[in-house]
C-alpha cells in the first residue's frame, strides 16, 4: 500500500495549553513539518467545566488570554514554514473538536494524555474516550514523555501494531505499513493456545503483513499467549517502539470499561504515542483503490 494514501495533509491538535497539551502540540508540529501538513490548533472551552476535575483552568476564565497565546504559537509555527491556524471554541468540548476535524477534513487528530506512562486511568479522560469511538480519522494520543521522540529522528522507525483480526485492527495494520520507516512488529495476543492455533494465527499475520520482498523494512510476526494489553505494553516498552498502532474501539468507552479495554490500558501504560485507527479508514482506502482500478 502506498504511503501517499495515508499522508497527513491536515492535522488537528486539541490543546488545553497545559503541560500535557503543550507536549501534544509540540509533537503535532513535528509531524506537520515532516509531512508538509496544515496544522489546526483548537482550544475548546466547556462552560460547564465538567471536563476539568479541578474546575476551569485559568485560560478558560478569560478566553482572550487563550486566543492571544494561540496566536503567538501560530506565528511561531508559521515561521517554521508550516501552514497553521488556531481557533478558540466555546461549547461541549468533544463536539467542538469533532466539528473542527470535519470542517478541516483532518487526516489526523492529536490529543495529549494527562501524565506519563504507568499512571492508570488518570491518563485518559472523558473527552478522549468519546473521541476514540467517534472521530472519523485516526487519533494519536501523546504522553508527555513522548514529546521529544520525533526531535531525535526523522520518522517513526520502529512501529508495533497489534491485531485481533477485527476490521479496525486490520485497518490499523494497513496504516502501520504506510507510515513506518525501518522496522514493523506485528503482534497477536491471545489466550492459551496449542500448536495448531499458533500456526494458524501466525499464517494470518504473515498474510496480512507479508515480509518485505526487498528487505528494506523488516517485518517481525509474533503470536503470544497472554492478556492483550499487558502483552502489547510490555513489548512496546521493551522494544522502545516509536509508535504503537491499534484499532479504535467500536463504541464509546466508559470509566467502568477501563480495566477490560485493551486500547485504554495500552494508552495508559506505554511511553510512546499510540495511533488509533477507525475501521472507516480502511473502507475509505479500499474505495479509493477500487476507483483507481476501475479508471484503468
Amino acid at each position: 500500500m502506498s504511503k501517499e494514501l495515508f499522508k497527513f495533509k491536515t492535522i488537528v491538535v486539541a490543546t488545553d495549553l497545559t503541560y500535557s497539551g503543550s507536549c501534544a502540540l509540540r509533537y503535532a508540529r513535528r509531524i506537520a513539518k515532516l509531512h508538509g501538513s496544515k496544522l489546526v490548533m483548537i482550544y475548546a472551552i466547556d462552560p460547564a467545566g465538567y471536563a476539568f476535575p479541578d474546575g476551569l483552568p485559568e485560560f478558560a476564565v478569560n478566553d482572550q488570554g487563550a486566543r492571544e497565546a494561540l496566536k503567538t504559537i501560530e506565528e511561531e509555527i508559521r515561521q517554521q514554514g508550516i501552514e497553521a491556524h488556531s481557533v478558540v471554541e466555546t461549547g461541549v468540548i468533544c463536539e467542538r473538536i469533532l466539528q473542527a476535524v470535519l470542517d478541516n477534513r483532518a487526516d489526523l487528530l492529536v490529543l495529549g494524555t494527562r501524565a506519563a506512562a504507568q499512571v492508570g486511568r488518570a491518563a485518559l479522560g472523558t473527552i478522549a474516550r468519546r473521541l476514540l469511538a467517534t472521530a472519523p480519522c485516526p487519533i494519536l494520543t501523546v504522553p508527555p514523555v513522548a514529546a521529544a521522540i520525533l526531535d531525535s529522528t526523522d520518522h517513526w522507525r520502529k512501529v508495533l501494531v497489534a491485531t485481533d483480526f477485527t476490521d479496525a485492527s486490520v485497518a490499523a495494520l494497513d496504516h502501520a505499513q504506510s507510515v513506518l520507516s525501518d522496522h514493523l512488529v506485528v503482534i497477536h495476543a491471545t489466550g492459551d493456545l496449542g500448536h495448531r492455533d499458533y500456526v494458524h494465527h501466525l499464517e494470518r499475520l504473515r498474510f496480512l503483513a507479508p515480509f518485505n520482498e526487498s528487505h528494506t523494512v523488516p517485518v517481525e510476526h509474533l503470536v503470544i499467549p497472554g492478556e492483550a494489553s499487558a502483552v502489547i505494553a510490555e513489548h512496546a516498552n521493551r522494544l522502545r517502539a516509536d509508535l504503537v498502532i491499534l484499532g479504535s474501539p467500536p463504541s464509546e468507552l466508559a470509566e467502568k470499561d477501563f480495566p477490560t479495554s485493551t486500547v485504554l490500558q495500552v494508552i495508559s501504560n506505554v511511553s510512546c504515542p499510540v495511533l488509533c485507527v477507525p475501521p472507516a479508514r480502511r473502507i475509505c482506502a479500499a474505495k479509493i483503490v477500487k476507483e483507481l482500478a476501475l479508471s484503468h
